[in-house]
């Protein structure tokens, strides 16, 4: 009989399936292209999210007294492509639908070449030999990033009655389906949850989210909306990733590492949500149309 925590997984990537699916349905086949064409913005956000925020909290894990595994953990989220969903935030602070989409499709395959880099730097600090399964590593992109996406984009090309008919319903499904999945997994980890948040756990995962926060939006080009879509990006990074590689690195705290995961996934959450409500508010950026 399938155990109570398999079943959370399984509701979670549904409802994250159906949101990156819809992302993918208001997609064209060239969006990928937006940043080849536009080399500058591609760099900029590849340097925001896997040289500068991985060098930061390779300093700040270095420099705060964290318990074990912890560190790992916040290293795992430096170096993750944006949680899937993230494409509806991007766009909703103003960020270019095609922006958007190319800066996930390139961050999901920059990811894979930074994670082994990395991995050798967790290594390194914590001196641990890490095991890397990259077979689950990829299976995870996969199944939550490039199937959905290349989907949605199919089928807005393809079957485009059908793609209008889908197109929202995905959306509104997967919120219900992924908010369901994210409280049931706050109350059956809660206790894992409480055990790290001491030594500064909570407070090293804040202030990663807002640094992160910060370096999207300067480094997010001339463009209101995509600074902002730049921002929430750096902040809101894949935790099945950033959990799979801070696992294979020191495996026997799998418990803090879980916690730290979900302390940083909440903190990012509710930091980026107020980044994005003073973005769109008339003082920020994108309410005085920059």
């Amino acid at each position: 009989m399938m155990d109570t925590d398999t079943l959370i997984t399984i509701v979670l990537v549904i409802g994250v399936v159906l949101l990156v699916l819809d992302i993918g349905l208001g997609s064209r086949l060239d969006d990928p292209l937006h940043l080849v064409r536009r080399p500058s913005l591609g760099l900029r956000g590849m340097l925001a999210m896997f040289v500068v925020m991985p060098v930061f909290t390779l300093l700040l894990v270095r420099l705060f007294p964290l318990q074990a595994g912890v560190g790992a953990a916040l290293l795992g989220f430096s170096v993750s492509p944006m949680l899937p969903p993230w494409g509806k935030t991007g766009t909703a602070v103003g960020g270019q639908r095609d922006y958007v989409f190319g800066l996930q499709v390139l961050a999901t395959a920059v990811a894979i070449l930074v994670v082994p880099v990395m991995l050798w730097l967790v290594a390194l600090v914590f001196k641990v030999e890490g095991q890397f399964d990259s077979f689950a590593f990829s299976m995870i992109l996969l199944v939550t990033v490039g199937i959905p996406l290349a989907l949605g984009v199919a089928i807005a090309r393809y079957l485009p009655d059908l793609a209008r008919w889908i197109g929202g319903k995905a959306a509104r499904v997967g919120q219900v389906v992924l908010l369901l999945g994210a409280v049931a997994l706050l109350v059956t980890s809660y206790s894992t949850i409480l055990g790290v948040l001491g030594n500064g756990t909570l407070l090293a995962a804040v202030v990663i989210v807002c640094v992160s926060l910060l370096v999207g939006h300067l480094l997010g080009g001339p463009d209101a909306g995509n600074r902002g879509a730049l921002a929430t990006a750096t902040a809101c990074r894949h935790p099945g990733i950033a959990l799979l590689l801070a696992v294979g690195v020191v495996a026997d705290f799998e418990q803090a590492i879980l916690g730290t995961v979900l302390v940083y996934l909440i903190a990012s959450l509710v930091i980026s949500a107020l980044y994005q409500r003073w973005h769109r508010s008339p003082s920020g950026p994108g309410g005085r149309g920059a």
